[in-house]
Formats: C-alpha cells, structure tokens, sequence
C-alpha cells in the first residue's frame, strides 16, 4: 500500500475494520468496530477537531491487523 494515497489507505482501513471488525473487543459486550465508533462519537461530542476524531477512531487499529488471540500479549507475543 502506498503510504502517500490517501484512497489507498482509507480502503485498506476499510477493508481491516470489514475483515475482523466484528470480532469482540477485549472479552467486552460489544465489537472491535462499535468500540471504534463509540470512542469517535466521544471524542465529537466534546467538540475535538477532526484530527482528534479519527485518532479516536483509529486508536486500537493494531488489533485489526494481526491474527493472534487477544490475550497474546501475555503470552509473549
């Protein structure tokens, strides 16, 4: 992926959050995109800039992107 195709990117972004989005976040009641969506929506309504949102958005994107069980961290990995 060209770091420098800003349509690029977000169709990658896309495709990790249609890919494993649905998965559960951290053991909670809800999925790894509503998690996304809900800290986005957090971040709105405190009035942060755009930047700010989509950092929001975007902040637990690591676990869209690997295939390891959410607990591998404790497992070294």
């Amino acid at each position: 992926m060209p770091l420098n195709d800003p349509a690029a990117i977000v169709a990658e972004i896309r495709q990790r959050f249609q890919e494993k989005g649905n998965e559960m976040y951290a053991g909670e009641a809800i999925s790894q995109t509503e998690h996304a969506l809900q800290a986005a929506f957090a971040a709105e309504q405190a009035g942060e800039s755009a930047e700010l949102i989509v950092a929001a958005l975007l902040h637990d994107i690591g676990h869209l992107l690997h295939k390891h069980a959410e607990d591998c961290a404790s497992q070294g990995i």
